[in-house]
């Protein structure tokens, strides 16, 4: 009776997540073409190497003002979710059949692939912490330890596996009945890298960093972290590092960065980045983390290391700057100025639209520029050397956040257009003036909100630029 109630469970489930075979075009085909029948839009949701994992399939309905969307699962995909159910009874497949179609009704690209690595990659972890959960759910241990966690306040019944949104949510429970020696990681790091399957560039007073070259390297931190990679027999680390290459024609590489106090059990951080997938992650393993401020900001090692790496592949990406994912990091990381030295210096026009820019760097090189707008880039400064681009004939910096203008800007003699909408800006300078055709400059109109800037410079614009059009 017992086989037969979980038959019945599993084919309950099949039916209720639209799952459909799927082991050859004809079967995907066939699914298609019965949800366009029933006025659907479907979209196949493939992995990196081209398997069907799911179909989306959105309704216009005109009641709504969002369209109905519906997830079909692929036969495969359930087929690993059982497997990775450690229960007898599969109690815990339902809870990943909805991990999944949440992230994939959510229709957004990150979402979609944190619903692609669910299914690819993570599956191995999902049945590691579904048995940890399932040991230890009912401790009181385990539910005032969930009760205590900022991480999980959302969950009100730590016991229900319902309320965990996510794999990085249900490790945050589990992670303390994870066995862990931190100690003796430091020492297994070591006889890696002399024995060559792994080096360490990088050890200053605060951090470590770590690049493994083998599997055996890579799994390591399986009790620390959250990572596909760090699991044992999963195939991931090759998957990562063979398959993906370098603008130079190398393997890529995963680089973990350590927090020092990792190895005396005061620290929980450790990071991993692979930068031709766009993944830099912590040791939850969520979505993309920020590690400018914490990490490279109070570690010049490893803000030098990463420069150097990033800026060779980023000048070896063949695409130029566009799409650029190293260029990207370079300026996530803090090296705006990055952007720039890959730009022919004899450009005429510089644009960015949404490229994040926190500081524009020195110009001085940009002789031939007639042409700057930069806009919702979330700068903050202008460099001085902004002066020297004799040329420039419009400047747009709207929606950033420069709070001052260089004296510099008054240099500009050939400048007819301005914009500075959008930006609090509370010091402005007198020379700014030498802009006004009434003092020898070019300027005719310039943008410039008074709510953004005040009323007392609002007027002082106005006085110094008499003959300019607001």
């Amino acid at each position: 009776m017992k086989n037969k109630s979980v038959t019945d469970r599993l084919s309950f489930l099949a039916e209720q997540f639209d799952v459909f075979e799927c082991s050859n075009t004809e079967e995907t085909t066939e699914k298609i073409k019965i949800l366009e029948e029933n006025n659907f839009t479907p979209t196949i949701i493939t992995s990196l190497n081209g398997n069907v994992l799911a179909i989306l399939s959105k309704k216009q309905n005109e009641k709504r003002l969002n369209p109905t969307k519906k997830v079909s699962v692929c036969s495969d995909v359930f087929a690993s979710m059982i497997g990775a159910d450690p229960t007898e009874n599969k109690m815990y497949l339902q809870w990943m059949l909805n991990v999944f179609i949440r992230f994939i009704k959510d229709d957004k690209e990150s979402s979609l692939a944190s619903a692609i690595r669910f299914v690819v990659e993570d599956l191995p972890q999902a049945n590691l912490y579904l048995q940890l959960f399932e040991d230890n759910k009912r401790k009181r241990k385990f539910i005032d330890l969930c009760n205590g966690s900022y991480s999980l306040k959302d969950v009100t019944d730590p016991t229900n596996i319902n309320q965990y949104k996510s794999l990085a949510q249900l490790f945050d429970a589990v992670d303390p009945f994870i066995e862990k020696e931190p100690s003796a990681v430091e020492r297994t790091l070591t006889k890696f890298v002399q024995s060559g399957q792994a080096e360490i560039p990088v050890k200053d007073r605060k951090f470590t960093l770590y690049i493994p070259k083998t599997t055996a390297a890579s799994v390591v931190f399986a009790n620390f972290a959250n990572w596909c990679t760090a699991r044992e027999g999963n195939g991931m680390f090759n998957s990562y590092t063979q398959n993906n290459l370098k603008p130079n024609g190398k393997h890529s590489d995963i680089y973990i960065i350590i927090d020092n106090k990792f190895f005396t059990g005061e620290s929980k951080d450790i990071y991993q980045i692979h930068f031709e997938t766009n993944q830099l992650k912590d040791y939850k393993n969520g979505q993309n983390v920020s590690i400018f401020e914490s990490v490279l900001n109070e570690s010049e090692g490893l803000s030098n290391f990463f420069y150097e790496e990033l800026m060779e592949m980023a000048k070896g990406f063949k695409r130029g700057i566009d799409n650029n994912t190293y260029l990207d990091y370079l300026i996530q990381f803090g090296f705006a100025e990055s952007l720039f030295e890959l730009m022919d210096e004899n450009i005429p026009s510089i644009k960015f639209m949404t490229r994040e820019i926190p500081r524009l760097p020195d110009m001085s090189r940009f002789k031939n520029v007639d042409q700057m707008i930069i806009t919702n880039a979330k700068m903050v400064e202008l460099h001085p050397s902004i002066g020297s681009l004799s040329n420039l004939e419009m400047l747009v910096l709207s929606g950033n956040k420069i709070k001052s203008l260089p004296k510099e800007i008054g240099m500009l003699s050939k400048l007819e257009f301005l914009n500075l909408d959008g930006n609090p800006i509370k010091d402005i300078p007198n020379e700014i003036k030498y802009l006004d055709v009434s003092n020898g400059g070019s300027l005719h109109r310039i943008g410039v909100n008074e709510t953004d800037i005040g009323r007392d410079n609002y007027l002082k614009l106005k006085e110094l630029l008499p003959t300019t059009n607001f």
